[in-house]
């Protein structure tokens, strides 16, 4: 009968198989030690049962990306940008910036989001914008950001349908009283989040005109729960506009009109006889 290891020899194998930490987190961790120690304490308080083998991992940037993919599953999306450039090419520690507070997944649209409507979103998303009456003015001055929006959906809607939207576009009110509790309520979402008026955190944000910079919300339980049952009424409003974009790119400009017949009968009177195009 063969004879058992004696228990330290047994144990050897298993320590010979892990990998001794990179270079990285062996800098992290001397030069860093206290920002390293509160990133281990966090991982630990907010994941007690997935910590240790979360944290394992000999790679810094392996580490991060496990907690990030943790707290998404449990709580919300963390800014993935930064994730990744101070997992790859940030001078400090990522363990060092993340100290300074909650870097939130903003997905409000911006100036430049705005602006790139067409071309940096899906179709279906941009038509519903064409829906609702712009936030500002000067968004419907000739040769504005709503005449551009018009002249790119001219490419893909027959130009006779789009004419059939109230000049200047629908009221916000107007087109939610119109669509809501239906299976058209994504279009007033999608304009209520494309104007960064649906009342969600997350939605109404951007970190592209320095509305929001970030790293103020400290890592308290607190914190962390409300933004959780935020980012829980925000993904139903995502889910609920790409769900109806969804649809409507299945047939662009049969399903835009046919959005259009549901939505123009149920507006205010003084809605629905607002059709001139002089100034789309």
């Amino acid at each position: 009968m063969a004879t058992a290891a004696p228990p330290l020899l047994s144990d050897l194998a298993g320590l010979l198989l892990r990998r001794p930490p990179s270079l990285q987190e062996l800098v992290a961790r001397l030069g860093c030690a206290e920002d390293y120690a509160w990133f281990t304490a966090l991982v630990r308080r907010l994941f007690p049962e997935e910590a240790e083998a979360a944290l394992a991992v000999p790679d810094v940037g392996a580490k991060l990306e496990n907690f990030a993919r943790l707290f998404q599953e449990r709580h919300f999306p963390l800014y993935a940008p930064f994730i990744e450039f101070f997992a790859d090419e940030g001078e400090d520690p990522p363990f060092t910036w993340l100290r300074r507070g909650i870097p939130f997944s903003l997905m409000g649209f911006g100036y430049d989001g705005l602006h790139e409507m067409w071309d940096g979103y899906r179709d279906g998303i941009s038509a519903l914008a064409l829906l609702a009456q712009p936030p500002d003015a000067y968004y419907d001055e000739p040769g504005g950001l709503r005449t551009a929006w018009l002249e790119c959906a001219a490419q893909r809607i027959p130009q006779e349908t789009l004419e059939r939207i109230p000049r200047g576009g629908i009221p916000l009110e107007a087109l939610t009283h119109a669509v809501e509790e239906t299976g058209y309520q994504g279009a007033a979402q999608a304009a209520a989040w494309v104007r960064s008026e649906t009342g969600n955190f997350f939605l109404d944000h951007s970190y592209e005109d320095g509305e929001y910079e970030g790293f103020c919300d400290p890592w308290e339980d607190e914190i962390i729960q409300e933004g959780t049952e935020e980012w829980r009424n925000a993904d139903r409003l995502i889910d609920s506009v790409t769900t109806l974009a969804d649809w409507l790119e299945q047939d662009l400009p049969g399903r835009f009109a046919e959005l259009l017949d549901f939505t123009l009968p149920r507006l205010p009177i003084q809605e629905k006889e607002e059709t001139d195009d002089d100034d789309r």
